[in-house]
C-alpha cells in the first residue's frame, strides 16, 4: 500500500550537510556537502570538476512515486540526491528524501514516503554530486498528482440459481476506499447516459445477492469507488452464467468470514444453503476450502485450494486456526450428498487483519 509510517524527516535543502544517510531503494551512499552547497546551483555544474546535471529523468505514479534517470557517464559523479516539494510552494521549498549511490545504466528510487490526500500535485528533481561535495543543478523538474481513486479492477460476476456473485480489485493508486457502490444497465459500457441504476452499496470488494433469475442475466455491472471521491466507472460485465449438473445440490451461499477474539488468529466462517429444487438430493454435510493466493479463485473452481476438513461439517459455521495476521485467505463452501456429490462452489469470501 502507499503507505509509510515512522523514518527520517525529510530535510530541508539547508540541512542537507547534515543527514544524508536515508533510506533509499537504490544503494545509499552518504554524499558529503557543506552547508554552503546546499542549494545546487547551475554554476557549481559548470564547472570543468562538477558533476554534470542527470537527464531522461522521469516520474510516474505507481504504489508510490517511481523515479528514473540516466545514469551519468562523467566520472565526477559519485550519486545523486533526491527532491520533492509542492508544486505550488516552487522549488525553493525542496526537500531531499532520498539518495542513490552511483549506478552503470539507469537509476532508480521509488518514494513510498507519506504524502498529503489525493489531489495534490508534487514535483520531483534529482541532482548529482561529487567527491568534492559539488552538486548538479536540478534536473528537469516532474510533476505528480497523487490520485484520490483508481476504477476498479478485474470486475467479475457470476449467476447461479438466482444467486449473483460480484467481486474486483482495487489498485493500491490513491487513498484507499472503504465503500463501493455498484451499477448497472441493461446496454454496456454501464454509464450514466446508458440509463445506469444505482443496484447495490458494498462495504467490500466481494458481494452475494439474491436476483429473480429472469432478470439476473439481463444486466451488465460495473463498479465506483466512493469516500471521499468517486472514482470513474470500472469496465463493465455481464455475469457468467453456470448450470448445475444433473443430481447436484445447490452451492451453498457464504455470508460472513469473521474472527474468533479479538487478535483474529482464528477465521469463523458461515453460510446458508442455496437454492434448492424440487427433487434436489438430501445434504448431509459440507466441505470446506481456502486459498492462500492473493489472487482470487475462481468461483466455478476449486483448483490449488486446500481441503481444511476430513469428513464434511454437520453444521453452517466453521472455525480455522491456522490462519496468521497479514496473510490474505479466500474461503469457499461446497454442499456434500450422501453419495459424496458434491455442489459447486459458494462464491469465494477474504478474510485478513492487517
Amino acid at each position: 500500500m502507499f503507505r509509510f509510517h515512522g523514518g527520517s524527516r525529510p530535510l530541508s535543502r539547508a540541512a542537507i550537510g547534515t543527514a544524508l544517510v536515508l533510506a533509499t531503494t537504490a544503494v545509499t551512499v552518504a554524499v558529503p556537502a557543506t552547508a554552503a552547497q546546499a542549494a545546487p546551483v547551475a554554476a557549481v555544474a559548470s564547472a570543468a570538476s562538477g558533476p554534470a546535471v542527470p537527464k531522461d529523468f522521469e516520474a510516474r505514479y505507481a504504489n508510490g512515486v517511481v523515479l528514473t534517470w540516466t545514469a551519468n557517464k562523467d566520472e565526477a559523479t559519485t550519486g545523486y540526491r533526491i527532491y520533492r516539494w509542492r508544486t505550488a510552494d516552487g522549488p525553493d521549498t525542496a526537500q531531499v528524501i532520498g539518495t542513490a549511490g552511483k549506478v552503470p545504466f539507469a537509476g532508480r528510487h521509488v518514494d513510498e514516503t507519506e504524502l498529503d490526500k489525493g489531489g495534490v500535485h508534487y514535483s520531483y528533481a534529482i541532482t548529482a554530486v561529487g567527491k568534492d561535495g559539488a552538486e548538479s543543478a536540478f534536473s528537469t523538474p516532474r510533476d505528480i498528482v497523487r490520485p484520490w481513486h483508481a476504477a476498479p479492477v478485474d470486475v467479475a460476476a457470476t449467476l447461479t440459481d438466482g444467486t449473483l456473485n460480484i467481486h474486483w480489485k482495487q489498485p493500491e493508486a490513491g487513498d484507499r476506499p472503504d465503500h463501493w457502490m455498484i451499477y448497472r444497465s441493461k446496454t454496456a459500457p454501464v454509464r450514466p447516459e446508458t440509463g445506469a441504476e444505482l443496484f447495490h452499496e458494498a462495504g467490500g470488494s466481494d458481494v452475494t445477492l439474491q436476483v429473480p433469475e429472469k432478470e439476473g442475466n439481463d444486466y451488465f455491472y460495473a463498479v465506483v469507488a466512493v469516500s471521499p471521491a468517486r472514482s470513474a466507472y470500472s469496465k463493465s460485465v455481464k455475469p457468467t452464467v453456470t448450470e448445475r449438473k444433473p443430481g447436484q445440490p445447490a452451492a451453498p451461499v457464504m455470508w460472513n468470514v469473521g474472527s474468533v477474539g479479538s487478535q483474529g488468529e482464528i477465521a469463523l466462517v458461515s453460510w446458508d444453503d442455496g437454492k434448492a429444487r424440487p427433487g434436489d438430493p438430501r445434504i448431509v454435510g459440507y466441505n470446506v476450502y481456502r486459498w492462500t493466493s492473493e489472487e482470487r479463485p475462481d468461483a466455478t473452481d476449486r483448483g490449488g485450494a486446500a481441503k481444511l476438513n476430513q469428513a464434511p461439517v454437520g453444521d453452517r459455521t466453521f472455525q480455522d486456526p491456522g490462519v496468521r495476521d497479514g496473510v490474505k485467505y479466500w474461503y469457499a463452501v461446497t454442499a456434500v450428498t450422501a453419495d459424496g456429490t458434491e455442489s459447486a462452489p459458494a462464491a469465494p469470501v477474504l478474510y485478513w487483519t492487517a
